[in-house]
């Protein structure tokens, strides 16, 4: 029961990690240390549960006392382990900054780079390049690509 609670809560963050492109590099590293941390602890808590749960050999009276405190310990080091895994699958919801749309359209008097206007007129296609707008007609475009950056 204790690694399946982990699993599902890793599979949460995986399903929605797609869209991590935009994670800085910092909160990337520090998930995939919690990931790990969170396996540690998970497999030791197991362990220390199972020891109790199924023991090597026969407890007598006098062993009760630390067997109960091992599985105390155990049980609640699963719960931080769930936590430090519920903190590095929430790091994949990290909010994503909207880019501005570049793109570099060729024409036939030159090549232009700049963001997307979303206002245009007809027969035209709007950048905004070094805070002017240029409208550029669209007989005269060549080709139009995405990028990066201008």
């Amino acid at each position: 029961m204790q690694l399946g609670v982990l699993g599902f809560i890793g599979l949460c963050g995986v399903l929605k990690g797609a869209g991590g492109a935009d994670m800085p590099g910092w909160l990337e590293l520090l998930a995939g240390v919690l990931v790990l941390v969170s396996l540690a602890l998970a497999c030791v808590a197991t362990a220390l549960v199972a020891a109790v749960a199924w023991p090597v050999r026969v407890l007598d009276e006098a062993r009760v006392d630390p067997a109960q405190r091992r599985l105390r310990f155990g049980i609640g080091l699963t719960y931080v382990a769930v936590v430090v895994l519920a903190l590095a699958a929430t790091s994949s919801w990290w909010p994503h900054q909207a880019r501005p749309s570049l793109v570099q359209v060729s024409t036939q008097g030159g090549t232009f780079c700049g963001e997307l206007s979303a206002s245009s007129e007809d027969g035209a296609v709007t950048l905004r390049i070094g805070g002017q707008a240029v409208a550029l007609a669209t007989s005269q475009i060549r080709g139009l690509q995405p990028v990066q950056s201008c």
